[in-house]
């Protein structure tokens, strides 16, 4: 019999190289494919998700520094790439001009050079720093309020700041919705989250490493809450650990999914892209 890591990587291959029964897909809610590393074979990673089932794909915003080849990724692959708009909380650190690129933002949002799908991804990061949290606070209830003002989903980057996350949520209960991306949280994390109201957990190539504790989480949350992503270029997925990730590996976390949770991956497919499209189209 076939070892899982074999098991996956024949997944990847075989939707790759199959075209996907009609009206079936994934979506992949967060990819950086806009970002430098694929500036050599961008329309051919492109092409790979789409070989591979993945039709569409949403590109979240880091900061000014990529907005033009984020937009110019759009524009160039309208069918399939779709983007989001916002200052991740990691360019408010050490940043004396946090709010002249939150300008660019609102400017960006009234001028419309693309059709936004979310405000992302923003958020609180305190793993490198914690010197900018007031910082990153107030730049965030910014951002939300954005979200709130153009109807639309937010991209919610949460690294080492549950606890100072939630208050800045929690009054606008109702008002705010959309996906943590790149959920790591504790089962009380989640609760919380649903307490919000119309909120996913973004589940990438994480779920698929030996020494993840994510899988007891994932196994008890409903499939209905999670959406696909894989963070590309970065939290590869085992068998590709160590290479560069991409959207055309999002059949890998799918299986690894259906795997844990015991249902099929035509179930996964189907559930996590009626609710990717629920939430930002």
């Amino acid at each position: 019999m076939e070892n899982l890591q074999q098991t996956h990587q024949n997944v990847a291959l075989s939707s790759a190289g199959t075209a996907m029964p009609e009206g079936i897909c994934y979506v992949d809610t967060h990819a950086h494919i806009f970002d430098a590393d694929f500036d050599a074979d961008r329309a051919e990673t492109v092409a790979r998700a789409v070989a591979a089932g993945v039709r569409t794909i949403v590109l979240p915003a880091v900061d000014s520094h990529s907005h033009r080849a984020m937009i110019d990724t759009v524009r160039q692959f309208p069918e399939v790439c779709h983007a989001a708009i916002g200052m991740h909380p990691t360019s408010v650190n050490e940043n004396t001009k946090w709010r002249e690129e939150l300008q660019i933002v609102r400017n960006l949002l009234r001028d419309r050079p693309v059709e936004w799908c979310a405000i992302g991804e923003v958020g609180l990061d305190l793993h490198w720093s914690t010197s900018s949290l007031t910082e990153q606070c107030q730049a965030l209830v910014i951002q939300m309020q954005l979200a709130i003002e153009y109807d639309l989903p937010l991209i919610l980057h949460v690294r080492d700041a549950w606890n100072e996350i939630f208050p800045l949520l929690e009054p606008l209960r109702g008002q705010i919705r959309g996906v943590f991306h790149s959920f790591q949280g504790t089962l009380k994390d989640y609760y919380r989250i649903k307490e919000l109201g119309n909120f996913a957990v973004g589940i990438g190539g994480f779920i698929t490493y030996k020494n993840s504790s994510a899988a007891k989480v994932i196994e008890q949350i409903p499939i209905d809450d999670i959406v696909l992503e894989t963070d590309a270029p970065y939290l590869t997925p085992v068998p590709f650990r160590g290479t560069r990730n991409e959207s055309a590996h999002i059949p890998v976390i799918a299986a690894k999914i259906a795997e844990i949770k015991g249902i099929a991956v035509e179930e996964v497919m189907r559930i996590t892209t009626a609710r990717a499209q629920q939430i930002f189209f």
